[in-house]
């Protein structure tokens, strides 16, 4: 066996333990050991050392003196330029070593973030992460966007420290505060983007089981501020699964942001972000701000801008009278007596007395400009009608300076039956108010 050992003959000394059973003295064990342990550990020497080190371990005779060299040699190889997770986890597999030097092994698998060794030694010694060390992998992580390895890292602490509990909640509270609300950080759509890694960051220590209100609010706030549907989704998320709450203001600030960049799709996604106790009001402030971007000259918008009111309806209906109001006279404004209708009949939309005027006028003058003949004409007319709270006390009087004013019209083919309309409109209204009184 000397002879093989001063030879570095491995074959040898594997035949002469199968054979007869002889295993290396401590004596041995140290020479072979040692001649395996290279200046500087590179890419051409490592497969060769960490396979002679397993053999080692194979030929080692399991005394004391050789179990201590295990640990005195692990420590050498710790000190080597480039020394290699791959040669460490091959002594540490050992289970031999000294409670010192598995600490060593441990710290250095978690400086090189290799957690899967780590991870395999806290199974088998029982080492844990401790406060530091935790944050300190957490944030460089973090910075270095590798998500994929906070599971890890997570399963490396004692989950009955009560330190690291607080390092957990103050990263995550660390993280969540920064950066600023609309930071231009949060708007990055790249592959790879800030807030992506943001989110699954903050995600990860939330489905760890970490807590912190503050947090998860000001996480909301950013992910709000991102005017996209990818945070405003995740904000809902956070509402929902967190109770995570943003104050109303900075809602309606990512609403106007929404209308100013015709963004109307997204609005489904901030409302339901709203307290339950502002949500009335904040549902008729939006109707309102809807109705500002129904904008008779620039029909696409408009278009858009009525979908996102009827959605906003039926999602949640109106409470505002004022709002719905608003919503009709825009309606009417825009010509869309279908839409105006339905407005009237399923929301008790109304006009005021002077728009009522005004648009029946309108719809009159439509009607002798374009000389109709048929009374299929005045649909739209008989419908406008019902526009109009009929116990209203000044509008008999306008209806009657409306069939005054289309009397003195020139002369046009349906002039008289608008004018018989108008007249048994009046009769309706007067029966109904006398009957009322």
């Amino acid at each position: 066996m000397d002879e093989a050992v001063r030879r570095n003959n491995f074959p040898a000394m594997w035949q002469l333990k199968s054979r007869y059973g002889i295993t290396l003295s401590a004596a041995q064990f140290k020479d072979v050991l040692w001649q395996i342990l290279p200046q500087t550990f590179h890419a051409f020497v490592i497969p060769s050392a960490e396979n002679k080190i397993r053999m080692a371990l194979d030929l080692m005779t399991h005394d004391d003196a050789s179990e201590r060299l295990v640990s005195d040699f692990l420590q050498e190889v710790l000190k080597k330029k480039g020394c290699p997770g791959d040669v460490v986890n091959r002594l540490a597999e050992s289970k031999i070593l000294s409670e010192n030097v598995q600490k060593e092994a441990f710290d250095f698998f978690v400086s090189i973030g290799r957690f899967d060794y780590a991870q395999a030694m806290k199974e088998q010694y029982g080492i844990s992460l401790n406060g530091v060390q935790l944050k300190e992998q957490l944030f460089k992580t973090y910075e270095a966007k590798k998500n994929y390895q906070l599971q890890r890292i997570l399963s490396l602490y004692d989950k009955d420290n009560k330190s690291c509990k607080e390092i957990l909640r103050e990263v995550l509270k660390t993280v969540a505060m920064q950066p600023q609300d609309y930071s231009p950080k949060l708007f990055d759509r790249s592959y790879g983007n800030f807030f992506d890694n943001y989110m699954r960051f903050i995600n990860t220590l939330l489905s760890h089981g970490v807590r912190d209100q503050t947090a998860v609010n000001a996480a909301m706030t950013k992910a709000v501020s991102t005017l996209g549907s990818h945070g405003l989704e995740w904000a809902g998320q956070l509402k929902t699964n967190y109770q995570a709450t943003i104050d109303s203001g900075k809602l309606e600030v990512v609403i106007d942001r929404a209308l100013d960049e015709r963004q109307f799709f997204l609005l489904e996604l901030i409302f339901p972000l709203f307290a339950s106790d502002d949500s009335d009001t904040a549902n008729s402030r939006l109707l309102e701000k809807l109705a500002s971007k129904l904008d008779p000259r620039f029909y696409y918008i408009y278009r858009m801008a009525k979908n996102a009111c009827k959605q906003r309806l039926a999602s949640s209906g109106c409470t505002s009278q004022k709002a719905i109001d608003i919503l009709l006279k825009k309606a009417i404004e825009n010509k869309d007596i279908p839409w105006a209708s339905e407005l009237n009949s399923k929301y008790n939309a109304y006009l005021d007395i002077k728009m009522f005027h005004y648009h029946i006028l309108d719809q009159v003058d439509a009607v002798k400009r374009c000389k109709h003949t048929d009374p299929s004409f005045l649909d739209d007319l008989i419908t406008s009608l019902r526009f109009v709270k009929t116990d209203n006390p000044g509008l008999p009087g306008t209806i009657e300076r409306m069939v005054e004013r289309i009397g003195k019209m020139e002369k046009f083919p349906l002039q008289q039956n608008v004018v018989d309309m108008l007249r048994s409109f009046l009769e309706d209204i007067q029966t109904s108010l006398m009957v009322n009184n």
